[in-house]
């Protein structure tokens, strides 16, 4: 299993827009000078070798259309490259617009956008270095001209490779634009960090704000900026737990809204506690909330959709039927997550950091709330809403039922005031197409339950 530092470090690999592009113009340096290390050994050998006197004419014949080459690449591609982003902006903001402003992190998150602006500027540099170090050699050389065979093979393999990814760049952008493909990259990576979380084989109690017996408590206030709670660095706190022979317990959910000053940490150890600044470091604000670590915002990015869906607006009930399919497969995976905090243990088993689990309440609320209380006056929403809870139902706990109760009791009532009596039978049919499915036999009894 991967240990939480190196995911910790991939997050943050993903999160930045700048990293990939700036390592490609990186790569360019290495790759430059090593080409025009061997165009420069060649150019030798060739004019130190009587023998080869009609190759090396050859090749001067193509110095010419070679220089064209590389003359033309460089600028081209940072020209096509502008305007391919230019597009990209305005489709993202159409996306935007009609789903949710949340899924914008979907494309900053993206490798094909950060690896197409990497190759596009690496060839860009490449082309550039080539073309000022030929011009140097070119000039030192006197009769024998500078031949860059092998820099000009690379520039063009390096504009067939931005050719490659502008083709992919555009195909994952129109793909971005389509409601099913954001809904599936929300899904698939909220139930990622779903399954990360531990599983319950029991009883788990709620959380305690008691410290331990015999134990002081100190409190550890943000010193950071103010924003969103979007990570806890579990590894280095679990690095100063150990240290300083203490238990540390997260004060706010992941996703909360902390101002500088607020407690964050509960530390309790036997002995004053060093460095209470390392500590607070762990815990890590952002503008935005960020599925990492924080699956609770993936059913809220799908309730978003599902609601904007809803609107008099847009009115696509077909679009929140398509959310539904996901928040059940999400929520039916929150069925077997423990209720309480999750606790970290170090090598010899002592437990150093508790950090809050996304409860099963108010999880069902966040999925299902908002889209019963917009759904009324649509059946299609409601018979999906009906299979979903219906199947949630089975794989819930008894000891969790009763909040799938309460939303089912909720779109009753919504029905009621929103629909004539004679659709309400039809609208509480459970259908897991909505409508156009097979509704399950029993839906009738259901809907008067």
């Amino acid at each position: 299993m991967r240990d939480p530092a190196g995911r910790e470090r991939g997050e943050r690999i993903r999160e930045s827009f700048v990293l990939v592009p700036l390592l490609g113009m990186a790569a360019a340096l290495p790759l430059a000078a090593l080409t025009v290390l061997i165009d420069q050994v060649v150019t030798w050998f060739l004019a130190a070798s009587a023998d080869l006197e009609e190759l090396r004419s050859a090749l001067e014949s193509l110095v010419e259309s070679g220089n064209a080459v590389l003359q033309t690449a460089g600028p081209a591609t940072l020209t096509v490259l502008g305007v391919v982003f230019s597009i990209t902006l305005v489709a993202l903001q159409m996306a935007s617009g009609q789903l949710s402003p949340r899924v914008m992190y979907l494309f900053t998150r993206g490798w094909t956008a950060k690896v197409t602006l990497a190759v596009f500027l690496g060839t860009f540099v490449f082309t550039l270095l080539v073309r000022y170090a030929g011009g140097l050699l070119g000039d030192d050389e006197g009769d024998v001209p500078f031949l860059p065979v092998f820099s000009t093979a690379a520039a063009l393999l390096l504009v067939g490779a931005s050719l490659v990814a502008f083709v992919y760049f555009v195909d994952g952008t129109v793909k971005l634009m389509r409601p099913t493909t954001v809904l599936d990259r929300v899904g698939r990576e909220t139930l990622r960090q779903i399954r990360a979380l531990p599983r319950a084989t029991g009883p788990v109690p709620r959380r305690s704000k008691v410290a331990p017996l015999g134990e002081s408590c100190t409190v550890v206030r943000s010193r950071a900026d103010s924003g969103v709670l979007v990570r806890i660095d579990t590894a280095r706190l679990m690095r100063w737990a150990a240290r300083n022979d203490a238990f540390v317990r997260v004060v706010p959910d992941i996703g909360d809204y902390v101002a500088p000053g607020t407690p964050v940490l509960e530390v309790h150890a036997s002995r004053e506690p060093r460095r209470l600044d390392r500590a607070a470091k762990a815990v890590r604000t952002g503008a935005e909330r960020s599925t990492f670590q924080d699956p609770a915002f993936g059913l809220r990015q799908l309730a978003d959709i599902g609601v904007r869906a809803l609107s008099p607006g847009i009115n696509d009930p077909t679009t929140a039927v398509q959310c539904i399919d996901r928040l059940q497969l999400l929520v039916e995976a929150f069925a077997v997550v423990p209720q309480g905090e999750r606790t970290l243990r170090d090598r010899k088993g002592t437990a150093r950091v508790a950090i809050p689990l996304p409860q099963w309440e108010p999880l069902v609320d966040l999925a299902f709330t908002e889209l019963v209380v917009n759904s009324g006056g649509q059946p299609q929403v409601s018979r999906r809403l009906m299979a979903a809870f219906d199947d949630i139902e089975e794989a819930a706990p008894e000891e969790r039922q009763a909040a799938l109760r309460r939303v089912r009791d909720e779109l009753r009532r919504t029905c009621v005031r929103s629909l004539s009596q004679e659709v309400v039978e039809f609208a509480l049919t459970p259908d897991h197409q909505g409508l156009g499915g097979n509704a399950r036999a029993g839906g009738a009894a259901d809907a008067g339950r």
